[in-house]
């Protein structure tokens, strides 16, 4: 019987104590929840996953607009401006409960915040359409930090924004490093030219709705009519989405709404925008924000949208 050696445990809480502890699985940092071993079986169990040929991947970073996009593409391949009766969670790989993904029908609408060596092995081989997802870094980060400022303490991040901001632009957050995972993603698309990928930044399907709708549509092959557009840009507004996302009478995978949040926060959803950084990033912070990308994303090809 293999034996697994137990990796090292790296504590990335500030002075203050705030912060994670994580540890690396195949150069991933990933944050420790329950324990290094379950963590690294469950990414072993979503490795093996079967996948269905008609089965559509949205992958993306954490608050980019994942929900958001699940919605629409679920809404296209349904043929209606109807919510799922289910939270997107259970058709997140990388969550607790994933498995329950094999009980939607097809054509299933899966979603992940995973690099790709952590995703079914399949993806690839079964040419799995995949739609990626990127926003801004900078609201990135002010989302991000709201997010896990608003879970429960064993769950979240109790210091300021700017202690956040610090442990942000090293990677030293939930979910790892945004800056690694973009470029990562990037170059699964360099390797794989045969993996159909599309590419779609937050902003964009902010700022134009329905014509990015038709443009996602067209990708996962849906014949859609200009009115059925027009009425899943409204149905998924930010407003509308965020009063039917807590609608959801279903637990969640990790827990129910109450065990989960804070009292009094608002959840999932804060404000949807495009260039809220400018009310919680300083002058000096927006400086090393800047000086970070430019060194990250140097003749990357990538270019955001602040505002």
């Amino acid at each position: 019987m293999e034996r697994r050696q137990t990796p090292e445990i790296l504590d990335y809480r500030n002075e203050n104590g705030h912060g994670w502890s994580f540890y690396i699985n195949d150069g991933v940092l990933r944050r420790v929840g329950t324990t290094p071993e379950d963590d690294m079986e469950m990414i072993r169990n979503v490795q093996k996953l079967e996948l269905r040929d008609d089965d559509v991947l949205i992958a993306a970073y954490p608050k980019c607009g994942t929900h958001w996009l699940w919605e629409i593409v679920t809404m296209l391949r349904a043929g209606n401006s109807e919510y799922h009766n289910k939270p997107k969670e259970i058709a997140m790989l990388g969550m607790p409960k994933y498995e329950r993904a094999d009980e939607l029908p097809s054509p299933r609408v899966l979603n992940s915040h995973l690099y790709l060596r952590h995703l079914p092995e399949k993806l690839v081989e079964k040419r799995i359409k995949t739609i990626f997802i990127m926003r801004n870094p900078k609201d990135v980060s002010v989302s991000y930090y709201h997010h896990v400022n608003g879970l429960k303490q064993s769950l979240g991040f109790e210091g300021t924004y700017s202690e956040y901001l610090d442990l942000f632009l090293v990677g030293k957050v939930s979910s790892g490093c945004y800056f690694d995972y973009l470029k990562d993603w990037q170059q699964v698309k360099q390797d794989n030219p045969d993996l159909p990928i599309l590419t779609l930044f937050y902003e964009n399907l902010k700022k134009d709705t329905v014509e990015n709708i038709k443009k996602v549509a067209e990708f996962i092959g849906e014949s859609v009519t200009e009115e059925l557009c027009e009425q899943i840009a409204e149905a998924c507004s930010f407003k509308n989405l965020k009063v039917a996302a807590t609608d959801v009478k279903e637990e969640l995978p990790n827990g129910n709404r109450s065990e989960v949040w804070k009292e009094g926060h608002e959840g999932m959803y804060r404000k949807g925008e495009v260039g809220d950084w400018k009310n919680w990033i300083t002058v000096a912070q927006d400086e090393r924000f800047d000086d970070v990308i430019d060194r990250k994303f140097e003749a990357k090809g990538i270019v955001f949208t602040y505002e």
